[in-house]
């Protein structure tokens, strides 16, 4: 159910026409229309209960909906009206629900007439239906209810006051079961009835029969009373014992998810000694590279550092002029060399007295070992072959070597961090062996619960021999005659009726129970911020319980806890409703998705619930509708906001007149 637009026509402190569209977007789902106190909050929920159901809940004058101004402004004989216009879509069918109150100016005083209720709707077949409750009020109650029942309408339609409360009303199973579907059977279990209930079918059978022994049969009936008390007392005892084998079985399951995470604790170990054995490499690579340095630097230093020098006997030699005649690449050796052999390196004959042979004698008398030019061409050849060697490589090598050895330690002082941390986590680590000794402890826990149980079952079943064997002597006792036997076979076949939908009810009540437990307690955990679960009995009574030592129990209920259990509630029937509660005897019991309307739904929670319940409700519910307070909506906002298809704000102009605007991004 979707709904789209709600119209209001001087209904209280809304003045005139006031018309609100709702987002129907499967994402944008919410609708926000902030106001603070006094604005009309109220006033909205109460236009949707109106419209729908005729009922308000204003605490003054709560018959009297027309607006003051309006009120003020009628003379004697005018008339006035009140509307409220809902517009719906459900099950792909459009419903118009539209409910006016005349007013009028009777004996000096303004009236109020009986409200009229006009029903408009279309069918998938492109036929309009048009109901009125002037002539048609039973088939419009039942139209109305068909779309939301009354008895559902405080979970989809409520206010600040009722969340807390909801979760505890005394008509809360009945109301449950409605809205999981499961009253339908219930209410075929009741009809058929047993033979205590005179009304219904089998007590009516059983009535008709002809009956003895009277004496016989009430203690028979007796011994069936006390088996039934002992089941119900073995019931509660099976109930608590299950809630402690829960209670343990989680415990088992986090003891076991530590134990399991604790296994790291061992690659953890494998990683130090592969670190340790990393940090005694990079210290020998540390040891060699600075060895290689030092070997470097013992080899090339002397070049390196006599360069400076070598520059300045360069300099100082640079204008020396040997002798014209003195060639410095030829060795008298070699002069002579090539005299003797009679031709020059260029390949030219030396013949005696020619001009080559002259010149060479002549070159040949100017060489001296001795001579200066030779010293100083030697000394300068050498300066060239000593220089010659880059002094740049030799400082580049040595400056790569000390860069290498700069990382080496910084790496092993990561290894060395990297390695304390490790040795901190594992110093850190609990005594496993006291944690095995816990869960070995909590499994025999477990296994006596499970005992127990077991012997709770047991005892169970000897009771429910006892209510057979009694209820096989009384009917013994009963069946004097063939018509009591005639009577007796249709309480037979009523009986397995009743039989076979009481162990589907009870099987599928108890099923859908516990998934509406696990739902609630799913929903519940993501809006509280605490330790607690929520226990739902089979009154469907909502109760938080707190892990206290080895057991479970219920602790007082603050504000803000009773309103986030509520809220858990509420979503988890939402949630649960979309599925369909019984399948293998061919009901299709499944609820239509439900839109939430609420009034200050935040009031009361801190500003971690609210976001917590702000992310949930979107999520569950197929529409949202809140009307809050501006200071709330700062906490919901960041949650809540990419939800949003629809914003307004309330403007109070007075005190009897409200003005509605659509509210900004930033708002």
């Amino acid at each position: 159910m979707l709904i789209k637009s709600l119209q209001m026509e001087n209904f209280r402190q809304f003045k005139g026409i006031t018309k609100i569209d709702f987002s129907c977007d499967s994402v944008q789902n919410v609708t926000i229309i902030l106001g603070d106190n006094s604005f009309g909050k109220t006033t909205l929920l109460q236009a949707f209960n109106w419209c729908f159901y005729g009922n308000t809940t204003f605490n003054d004058e709560p018959n009297f909906l027309l607006n003051k101004e309006i009120e003020y402004e009628m003379l004697n004989g005018k008339e006035q009206f009140v509307r409220v216009t809902i517009e719906i879509l459900q099950n792909e069918i459009d419903y118009t629900i539209i409910r006016e109150q005349r007013y009028t100016w009777l004996n000096g005083a303004i009236k109020g007439l009986n409200s009229i209720v006009t029903l408009n709707y279309k069918l998938s077949d492109g036929q309009t239906k048009i109901k009125n409750s002037e002539r048609d009020a039973d088939e419009v109650i039942e139209i109305i209810n068909s779309i939301l029942p009354q008895q559902l309408s405080t979970y989809f339609f409520f206010d600040t006051e009722r969340v807390n409360t909801i979760s505890s009303r005394k008509d809360l199973s009945k109301a449950v079961k409605d809205f999981l579907g499961l009253s339908i059977i219930e209410n075929a279990i009741y009809h058929l009835g047993d033979k205590d209930k005179k009304r219904s079918v089998i007590g009516k059978l059983f009535n008709g029969m002809d009956r003895g022994n009277e004496e016989k049969e009430r203690m028979t009936r007796e011994s069936i009373s006390i088996a039934e008390s002992n089941i119900e007392n073995i019931n509660s005892q099976i109930k608590e014992c299950k809630t402690q084998i829960k209670y343990y079985e989680d415990k088992r399951e986090e003891l076991e998810n530590f134990l399991k995470e604790n296994h790291d604790t061992a690659e953890l170990q494998r990683k130090r000694t592969k670190i340790e054995k990393e940090i005694q490499n990079q210290n020998q690579l540390l040891e060699d590279i600075t060895n290689s340095y030092f070997k470097e630097f013992n080899r090339s230093a002397l070049k390196f550092f006599a360069k400076p020098l070598i520059i300045k006997a360069e300099e100082i030699l640079k204008d020396f002029k040997p002798n014209k005649d003195f060639i410095p690449i030829f060795s008298k050796s070699a002069i002579q060399k090539l005299i003797e052999n009679g031709k020059c390196i260029c390949g030219r004959e030396i013949c005696i007295h020619s001009e080559a042979y002259n010149n060479l004698i002549n070159i040949l008398n100017n060489i001296s070992p001795d001579s200066t030019d030779i010293v100083i061409s030697n000394y300068r050849e050498n300066l060239y072959s000593f220089s010659n060697s880059s002094t740049d490589m030799i400082y580049n090598n040595l400056q790569e070597m000390a860069m290498k050895v700069s990382k080496i330690k910084n790496d092993i002082e990561n290894l060395e961090d990297e390695l304390q941390k490790i040795s901190d986590k594992i110093k850190s680590k609990v005594n496993m062996g006291i944690k095995e000794k816990e869960l070995l402890n909590i499994k025999n826990r477990i296994q006596e619960l499970n005992l127990k149980n077991d012997h709770l079952n047991i005892d169970k079943g000897i009771q429910m021999n006892v209510i057979k064997e009694n209820n096989n002597i009384l009917e013994q006792l009963i069946i004097t005659s063939e018509k009591n036997k005639q009577i007796q076979l249709l309480i037979d076949y009523a009986s397995k009726a009743r039989d076979f939908l009481d162990k589907i009810y009870k099987k599928e009540e108890d099923i859908k129970r516990q998934e509406l437990e696990k739902e609630v307690n799913l929903i519940f955990n993501k809006m509280y911020h605490g330790n607690r679960i929520i226990s739902i009995d089979k009154e469907y009574k909502v109760t938080p319980l707190t892990p206290v030592a080895d057991k479970i129990t219920a602790t007082g209920e603050s504000e803000g806890l009773n309103r986030v259990k509520s809220f858990a509630f509420i979503a988890g029937l939402i949630s649960i409703a979309k599925k369909k509660i019984i399948n293998n005897i061919g009901f299709d019991l499944s609820s239509e998705p439900y839109p939430l309307v609420m009034d200050a739904p935040f009031s009361n929670a801190d500003e971690i619930h609210i976001a917590n319940i702000s992310e949930i409700l979107p999520e569950v519910a197929e529409q949202v509708i809140m009307f809050v307070m501006q200071k709330d909506w700062h906490y919901a906002k960041s949650v809540m906001k990419n939800h949003v298809g629809k914003k307004y704000i309330l403007e109070k102009v007075n005190e009897t007149f409200t003005r509605l605007k659509a509210g900004d991004e930033n708002v």
